[in-house]
């Protein structure tokens, strides 16, 4: 009896999410180029995950954020921020934190053991 009424309601909201995407952006201190990827918004607590590439699709990237464990405005997700990890293909793995700068957007950086930099951005699509 609920079934059908729960489809009718929310399958058209599943289906106009899917309709837009993420984007990610980053650059690593030693690696030429931009990288440049999907972005995958997590569940309704936050976090998510995003993929980046260099241009030649050399070096892969992905990265794994947790839910916010600081939030300074109560009510709203501009301003959270979390940590994460970062693994590439090439064997590094990184630490990283990220802040929200909307909530549709957030931005981050980490270090590898070498002291290389990445710096990211995720974004959504209009």
């Amino acid at each position: 009896m609920y079934k059908p009424v729960f489809i009718a309601l929310f399958l058209p909201v599943l289906l106009a999410a899917c309709a837009f995407g993420y984007h990610a952006r980053g650059s690593l201190s030693d690696v030429s180029g931009e990288l440049r990827g999907k972005a995958y918004p997590g569940n309704t607590q936050g976090g998510g995950r995003f993929a980046l590439a260099d241009p030649a699709g050399r070096l892969q990237c992905d990265g794994l954020m947790s839910p916010p464990d600081n939030s300074p405005v109560p009510g709203s997700c501009e301003g959270e921020s979390g940590k994460g990890v970062v693994r590439c293909s090439d064997g590094r793995e990184m630490p990283v934190r990220w802040t929200a700068i909307t909530c549709r957007s957030f931005e981050g950086k980490g270090e590898d053991k070498l002291g290389n930099r990445l710096i990211f951005r995720v974004d959504r699509s209009k």
